[in-house]
């Protein structure tokens, strides 16, 4: 993991800048946005971005950032962060683990999801809920990021989890801590649009924004698997989503809170669908 005061240098640059472009110099991540792709360096970077610029005419800077790692990628202050049963660490060191508890070794890299964010703290939460009266076996990851959430379930017993995101730096990053975790060989990493078709499994995690439920939640998708965690969204939004839910989603109780955002547990069955879900 980058030391917390290593100067970081973001470049955003209007346009989808296909991966085959991207051989520079110093270049330590890629992250693509929607219309906008965020190019990160550890030292400017200006002189080779002249030069990629003028052989790519179609692209342009719209931004330059520069900031310390630590203000980009919250880490926590004291290590390892404990969530219940989960100590959560980004840099290899000795930890002392009762019985019961479980190890994540996350870097993040300049991916989301060290753990320190609510969404991914109540995510947490809401697995290891799950996972002590059922025990699903197969289970699907959506936006994976660091590939935290996948990690943890398969270290709760699942035997496989597929875990997608549209970013490629998230599907390398979320690799790299497979291995240091000891379940490269469960998780399996693709980049994928979760709009898409989407594999079986008996869970599917969905922490991601909003908007992108109110999508997911049309149709019948969320009724093919048996249990849904889903977070990613404000307290605010509660009921907005709890009227979304298809028919054959029941809520389960108690929902995970943290700091205003809200995981939920949905149990599915099919046969309380309605004809026109």
């Amino acid at each position: 993991m980058l030391d917390p005061e290593q100067p970081l240098h973001v470049y955003e640059v209007k346009g989808g800048v296909p991966p085959s472009y991207l051989d520079l110099e110093g270049l330590l991540g890629v992250w693509p946005e929607a219309d906008y792709t965020y190019l990160f360096f550890t030292a400017p970077a200006d002189t080779t971005l002249r030069s990629f610029f003028r052989e790519h005419p179609e692209f342009r800077l719209t931004r330059h950032y520069q900031l310390d790692y630590g203000q980009w990628q919250q880490i926590a202050p004291q290590e390892p962060l404990v969530i219940d049963r989960f100590k959560i660490i980004t840099k290899q060191q000795q930890v002392q683990l009762a019985p019961g508890e479980i190890l994540l070794w996350i870097d993040p890299g300049v991916i989301f999801g060290s753990g320190l964010h609510p969404t991914t703290r109540s995510c947490l939460r809401a697995l290891l809920t799950l996972y002590r009266e059922n025990k699903p076996s197969k289970v699907l990851d959506l936006g994976t990021g660091t590939g935290i959430l996948a990690i943890a379930a398969a270290k709760l017993g699942a035997a496989s989890v597929e875990a997608l995101d549209l970013n490629p730096m998230a599907i390398a990053t979320a690799a790299a801590n497979c291995r240091r975790n000891g379940v490269a060989g469960r998780v399996r990493l693709r980049k994928a649009d979760a709009h898409q078709h989407l594999p079986a499994a008996e869970l599917v995690c969905v922490n991601i924004h909003f908007d992108f439920l109110e999508t997911f939640f049309k149709g019948t998708k969320l009724c093919r698997y048996r249990w849904a965690i889903v977070g990613g969204f404000l307290i605010q939004k509660l009921q907005e989503v709890v009227e979304l839910l298809p028919t054959c989603a029941e809520l389960k109780e108690p929902k995970v809170e943290e700091t205003g955002w809200v995981t939920l547990i949905l149990e599915i069955d099919r046969q309380r669908m309605r004809p026109n879900d």
